[in-house]
């Protein structure tokens, strides 16, 4: 099942804007019409787009207990001192009524006055964890009297673009959110949740160490997780940043047991396991090399390692093994067994 997201806005407009944004994400995004009931919206008093954008989120969260998205935008002319800023949404009754007072007030200025920003701040709040995450955007561009484009929302038909030379209202809705100040913001949000909340894909080499027509095995030392602690593996561990798959497993054998090894041959399957938590989830991809002793002794790593085995590869099995990893190994058992009568291991 999709982890469900909240985008707290009764914009249906923004709400557009905001879902096909994050549309890429393996969530799902409901807006307060899909609520049973939806909260009435809370007072939005905040000195800063920031701290409204958080008023919202967090209030939403806590009213639904959904991790709730919220924003905050506003248009501030330079000219008149920033107005109407934080209070662009609120400064009038109507959207028809601000946005007519703006054409009023662009009218009033000469075209070199009526640089304008738009702004934007964006705010995810996850009640489960009580963490809270904000980005900022801005878009350069100026206040035109007369308005041009279809606009969806807000103050689109009468802000120019600067770098386009077109209003947000002539593009389309793909093209504003590459330039807007709201996509600006949302780019940040989507490396959050993809980051905080998406699957983390983990790649595990493992090393199948063979002397003498044995496999080694190590016992796990890890009792603050009894689902592996005492049951038998083989080293390994996940690839860190910059590493190559080789010298993992090499650092990691080494670690681990001790000795150093060479690696003769990957195994052609690539087990995955796949774990899923309410607040995360991860896949491991696990990798097979099979290996032979070139040098060191058996130094174990307390840490990780109760003991460590040589074990004959059909009687391997006998042993209990952590997870998955007794079926794993019956499937690349056979071309295992191949390899090491191909290089008498």
């Amino acid at each position: 099942m999709k982890r469900k997201f909240l985008i707290a806005t009764s914009n249906p407009g923004k709400f557009s804007e905001m879902q096909a944004f994050l549309a890429s994400l393996p969530f799902d995004f409901v807006g307060l019409p899909d609520l049973p009931a939806a909260p009435p919206p809370p007072e939005e008093i905040g000195p800063t787009l920031e701290d409204n954008a958080l008023v919202k989120a967090r209030y939403y969260a806590q009213k639904t207990g959904l991790t709730a998205i919220a924003d905050d935008a506003g248009l501030f002319v330079e000219a008149l001192g920033g107005w109407p800023g934080v209070k662009s949404a609120r400064f009038a009754p109507t959207n028809e009524e601000r946005l007519e007072i703006m054409r009023q007030k662009a009218a009033a200025l000469i075209e070199s006055e009526r640089s304008a920003l738009f702004r934007a701040a964006v705010a995810v709040v996850d009640p489960a964890t009580g963490t809270s995450f904000v980005a900022s955007g801005e878009t350069q561009g100026t206040i035109i009297p007369e308005g041009r484009g279809t606009p969806r929302f807000g103050y689109e038909s009468v802000f120019e673009v600067a770098a386009l030379r077109k209003t947000y209202a002539e593009l389309s809705l793909a093209e504003k959110n590459g330039v807007s100040h709201r996509g600006r913001a949302l780019i940040k949000i989507k490396y959050h949740l993809s980051n905080t909340y998406g699957s983390k894909h983990i790649v595990v080499p493992y090393a199948l160490i063979v002397k003498d027509g044995q496999v080694l095995m190590n016992r796990r030392n890890e009792p603050h997780r009894q689902e592996f602690h005492g049951k038998w593996e083989f080293p390994g561990g996940k690839v860190e940043f910059g590493e190559t798959m080789h010298g993992n497993l090499k650092r990691e054998v080494f670690e681990e047991v001790g000795y150093q090894v060479e690696i003769v041959k990957a195994l052609q399957h690539i087990a995955v396991e796949s774990q899923a938590y309410p607040t995360f989830s991860y896949q491991v991809f696990l990798v097979p090399y099979v290996c032979r002793v070139v040098g060191g002794e058996v130094k174990l790593s307390d840490s990780e390692v109760l003991e460590t085995g040589w074990f004959d590869p059909d009687r391997a099995l006998d042993y209990e093994m952590i997870g998955k990893n007794d079926s794993m190994y019956r499937q690349i058992l056979p071309e295992f067994k191949e390899i090491i009568a191909a290089y008498n291991l």
